[in-house]
This record gives structure tokens, C-alpha cells and sequence, in this order.
């Protein structure tokens, strides 16, 4: 984990076991009430190809709001380091 400022960056894929089945959930850190909290989204049953789907598309979104994030920050910083 890596953190900047109030930046927390972690994300995984975990799997749950409801009723003897096991399911798959991507989970990422998000602010809720101003404070970091795990949340977890449900990507479907653990074999089922249409889960592996969800979780490349979970993570490739959670990448691209990151990467934004942070040139949104290396832009205030640079800005603030070498002001015109």
C-alpha cells in the first residue's frame, strides 16, 4: 500500500463462501463520511467467466480513476513547487 497525502491505493480480488458456494468480489478504498473505508463489489459466482470479465473491468476503472487522481495531484504539486 502506498499512501500520498490522503491517497490510500489498494485494491484486490478476495473470494466469499455463502451457502457452499464461493463467489467472487473485487474490493477497493473509497471515502465514505470522510474517512477510508474497504468496499467490495460483487463480481459473480467463482468459476464463472462473466466474473473474470467484471473483475478486468473493476480493476481497469479503479487503475484509470487512480492514474487521474494522481496527475491531478502531480499538477497542484508542481504548481505549488514552481509557481510561474
Amino acid at each position: 500500500m502506498i499512501r500520498f497525502g490522503a491517497v490510500q491505493i489498494g485494491c484486490g480480488v478476495t473470494t466469499k463462501e455463502i451457502r457452499g458456494r464461493r463467489y467472487l468480489y473485487f474490493w477497493h478504498y473509497e471515502e465514505r463520511g470522510g474517512r477510508r473505508v474497504q468496499a467490495f463489489r460483487y463480481l459473480g459466482a467463482l468459476r464463472s467467466e462473466a466474473a473474470r470479465q467484471k473483475l478486468e473491468e473493476a480493476l481497469d476503472a479503479y487503475l484509470d480513476r487512480l492514474t487521474a487522481e494522481l496527475r491531478r495531484r502531480r499538477g497542484e504539486i508542481l504548481a505549488r513547487a514552481l509557481p510561474p
